[in-house]
């Protein structure tokens, strides 16, 4: 699960950009702004059917500061960003969205109450349908496979850190019993290669640890623990043979590799803003690590992104393509006050 980062009015980088040692000099293309809305908010998270079919969910809220409860919603299809109104749905935010077709779109968020409850919508092509929710469930990460068959994590009422399953019907808990687990990341490639990232505890230490759902049940993985202590860990699945694990500590980042056989301690410089909870294929052979560093190979590559203050979310990749989506919230100008921006990088 992509945590919110928040950055300076310098922006990521320094304007004349990153060289670390180990790194590659950036290309010529950099992040640009596709779309900013004209409102008070925030984009948290995008999620990309194809390139004429792109969906974006954030918050936005009042002049006084508070959120506001109606699903802020965003949809390109091809040719201009169009707003988003879900029929009935007053009342939540819209905090994630995550698709695994055109006609299979699930946007979630929280209730406007004092537990944090999930309101969930469900796009089936033609019509909003709100999906029923246990009572007082709390979904953090969700990953959508097929209509009736989504995978998330979070709470449900007296049950903690849990996996949930919808089979189309209902929704399924799995894992409750395994309270030396908390889940932090869900990341799946196909419906036999789930995987949810989180840590144990050890003794008084935090652990980094993972499950996976081979189709038929969820199993421990075999794994080195490193002591975890700050951010993450999150999970990418590309591949039963190709799943990345990254965290921060209170030091540094890291990241391990999964290649069907091993596992590899990468290894990230110090200066070039890498971020391990973020790692997304780029197409190329290579994998962002947030919208700043790319790793191809042993070599590091940093780009860089416009200079604003506010805060971003994560890179999302259109299918089928190079081009790559990060959500974000800029302010403008001398005004405190951010409005909900997308940038695009074309490699």
């Amino acid at each position: 699960m992509k945590r919110w980062m928040v950055i300076t009015a310098l922006g990521l980088a320094a304007a004349g950009g990153i060289v670390t040692p180990g790194a590659a000099q950036a290309s010529s293309s950099e992040w640009f702004q596709v779309y900013q809305a004209d409102v008070s908010g925030s984009f948290f998270q995008t999620a990309a059917i194809s390139k004429t079919d792109i969906w974006a969910v954030g918050d936005t809220f009042t002049r006084a500061g508070k959120s506001i409860y109606r699903p802020f919603i965003r949809h390109f299809n091809g040719s201009s960003w169009e707003a988003i109104t879900i029929p009935h749905a007053s009342g939540s935010t819209a905090d994630w969205v995550s698709a695994s077709a055109a006609r299979n779109v699930w946007v979630g968020g929280l209730k406007n109450s004092p537990v944090a409850t999930t309101v969930v919508y469900r796009w089936n092509g033609a019509g909003w349908g709100k999906v029923p929710m246990p009572a007082t469930t709390f979904l953090q990460g969700v990953v959508a496979l097929a209509p009736n068959n989504v995978w998330a994590f979070g709470t449900s009422g007296a049950v903690s850190d849990d996996i949930f399953h919808w089979n189309g019907s209902r929704w399924r808990f799995y894992l409750s019993d395994l309270i030396n687990f908390v889940p932090q990341g869900i990341s799946a490639s196909g419906p036999k290669n789930v995987w949810v990232s989180g840590f144990a505890f050890s003794g008084r230490k935090q652990v980094v640890a993972a499950y996976r759902w081979n189709g038929r049940a969820w199993h421990p993985v075999r794994m080195p623990h490193p002591v975890f202590d700050n951010a993450g860990p999150d999970v990418t699945a590309v591949s039963p043979s190709n799943v990345w694990i990254g965290w921060f500590d209170n030091t540094s980042a890291h990241a391990l590799h999964w290649s069907g056989d091993r596992w590899r301690t990468v290894t990230m410089p110090a200066t070039n803003f890498a971020d391990p909870t973020d790692i997304v294929p780029d197409g190329k052979g290579g994998y962002w690590f947030g919208p700043q560093a790319i790793l191809t190979g042993n070599t590091w590559t940093a780009e860089r992104v416009p200079a604003f203050t506010g805060g971003f979310g994560g890179v999302t990749r259109i299918p089928g393509t190079t081009s790559f989506l990060l959500s974000a919230g800029v302010e403008m100008g001398s005004s405190s006050t951010e409005k909900p921006t997308l940038f695009r990088f074309d490699l």
